[in-house]
């Protein structure tokens, strides 16, 4: 996913420039103008509702929600599907939200209906916000392209996120839930719950992933009884295994566990011949060997906490250079107690753009926990960093993004 083409990137945002709103900073509080279904109806018609053509899953989560999703998709078109996978957020290029058996979508088809879709909002004077464009245009592409099946991904929480238009997916999954966009979804654990329980449809299953605050299971259960809606749980972690390599770390085992159980509900069977693993940007993602480099996109406490357990797991008494960047409105603090248990030097830094760092109370909170650590706001080169023990990238997809560009291989 790391080819793209850059006079064709910016042509496909000059023809979205306009409408480029909410993934710009992640610390605002949104209106309620913002955040809302209602232009959904309308903007789905104009694509010729796509969605009916397909039959969806519908994911949401705080945390491994992109993995699930992933896995998922490769299950399926093991199973013998077409499948169109709707996910967030692209790192490289555009194309990475767009994907056809798990391959970004060609830019001729991906220009000439984003063209086509915008022209059609002009025409009726609508001004829906980027995501909920890119919701409709990926489903209007996975129609377009023969898909059956299309996995879709949440952007923020649920209840009033664009993918939630969907009225009849065939299952809906929720990853674990943590803390996260407390500025949009509310501030304790129940309050966030709820709003990832939005995607819950009368009757319509749900497989519930493992949760690490009992409160949000229980927000998630009444809802569901609320609704009538059937709740499985995960494969047992030792039939997921099996699907994997021995290094696959606890946490995505976890949510590969969430995917297989999803295909194993509506009926599928996929064949472990066909199944390939996925391709998982900074989630765990080794990119270079001497010196060790690892990406993982840990944002919020609990990801921090399961990727320091996995580090220690998997490279027992092992020193680490931690090069931390994260955006503003994140659980600044909770990363950097979770992260404070390695053995480590920490590199502060501003990950890199569209996201809005938090580098200044990053910088604070490290004094705080008296992390041993240096700031340098723009990491240019590998020369820039230590080379005398391995290296993580962490605190934000866009801080694992500066170690992709340092280091890797492909």
């Amino acid at each position: 996913m790391r080819d793209w083409d850059q006079d064709r990137e910016a042509a496909f945002f000059a023809i979205l420039s306009r409408y480029l709103d909410l993934e710009r900073d992640t610390s605002r509080s949104y209106s309620a103008g913002e955040y809302s279904l209602e232009r959904m109806p309308v903007l789905a018609a104009l694509a010729g509702n796509p969605e009916r053509c397909l039959g969806t899953i519908h994911v949401a989560g705080t945390k491994g929600k992109g993995s699930t999703c992933h896995f998922l998709t490769n299950l399926l078109v093991a199973s013998g599907f077409r499948v169109g996978t709707f996910a967030s957020p692209h790192l490289s290029t555009v194309r990475e939200r767009f994907l056809v058996d798990g391959r970004p979508v060609a830019y001729a088809p991906l220009l000439e209906q984003a063209s086509r879709l915008v022209a059609a909002l002009e025409a009726q004077r609508l001004e829906p916000g980027f995501f909920e464009i890119l919701t409709v245009l990926a489903l209007r592409l996975f129609a377009d392209e023969g898909c059956q099946l299309a996995v879709v991904e949440t952007g923020i929480g649920g209840r009033l996120d664009a993918t939630n238009y969907l009225e009849a997916p065939l299952c809906t999954a929720i990853t674990p839930i943590s803390f996260d966009h407390m500025q949009l979804l509310g501030n304790t654990i129940e309050e966030i719950a709820a709003e990832k329980a939005g995607i819950l449809k009368p009757r319509v299953p749900l497989v519930l992933g493992a949760q690490p605050f009992p409160a949000a299971e229980r927000v998630i259960l009444a809802r569901a009884a609320e609704l009538g809606v059937p709740v499985e749980r995960p494969v047992p972690l030792a039939e997921a295994r099996e699907w994997l390599p021995a290094t696959t770390p606890p946490f995505l085992v976890e949510n590969f566990a969430v995917a297989l159980r999803i295909c194993q509900l509506l009926g599928y069977r996929p064949d472990t011949a066909r199944f390939t693993v996925p391709e998982l940007r900074g989630r765990f993602e080794i990119v270079h060997q001497e010196p060790l480099v690892i990406l993982d996109a840990a944002h919020n406490a609990d990801s921090a906490r399961r990727l320091a357990e996995a580090l220690r797991q998997r490279f027992p008494g092992q020193s680490w250079t931690v090069v931390l960047g994260v955006a503003k409105g994140k659980d600044v603090p909770g990363i950097v107690r979770e992260l404070a248990a390695l053995d480590a030097d920490f590199v502060l830094t501003n990950p890199r753009p569209p996201k809005t760092s938090a580098l200044e109370e990053l910088t604070a909170a490290a004094a705080e926990a008296r992390l041993r650590y240096r700031v340098i706001p723009q990491i240019a080169a590998a020369e820039d960093l230590p080379s005398d023990r391995p290296l993580l990238f962490t605190g934000s997809f866009f801080a694992a993004l500066i170690g992709e560009e340092l280091f890797s291989q492909r």
